[in-house]
């Protein structure tokens, strides 16, 4: 998916500027790290990069294509889950992205026991610990 290129990406809100005319490029090799104090805008820009929010000026693209939002999924810090088992919130999301119903079974036991969360997979969702909650939502993801 990369580079992931931002040009000069501003983004406000009621004429109050969040982000200013950021620029960069992250390519494929040691992690990238995001760092800032409270209300500095990470999580804007990073919902500007995955295309969950639109620059107010400047340009986005993924791998010289400004539609990021191709075969990505973002982990929020407080995840949404929806009211169904853990098993069930990865299973709808399989089913989103066109994976067969055959499959979606297979793949969402292997991903929540790649997490750790095989004991309980058959629980609400909404009543697992926020930790639980956040492994539930990377393996949707």
């Amino acid at each position: 998916m990369l580079p992931l290129v931002l040009d000069r990406v501003s983004f406000a809100v009621n004429g109050k500027t969040i982000i200013d005319r950021v620029s960069m490029e992250i390519t494929d090799g040691p992690r990238t790290v995001i760092l800032g104090p409270n209300g500095a805008g990470k999580s804007v820009l990073m919902r500007l990069c995955h295309g969950f929010l639109t620059p107010s000026s400047g340009a986005i693209s993924w791998q010289g294509k400004t539609n990021g939002r191709n075969r990505q999924a973002m982990v929020f810090q407080r995840p949404v889950m929806l009211r169904r088992s853990a098993i069930a919130n990865i299973v709808y999301a399989l089913k989103l992205a066109g994976v067969s119903p055959r499959e979606r079974e297979l793949r969402a036991r292997d991903v929540i026991e790649a997490v750790g969360l095989a004991a309980i997979a058959d629980r609400p969702a909404r009543v697992l610990s926020g930790g639980e909650q956040q492994r539930v939502a990377l393996a949707r993801a």
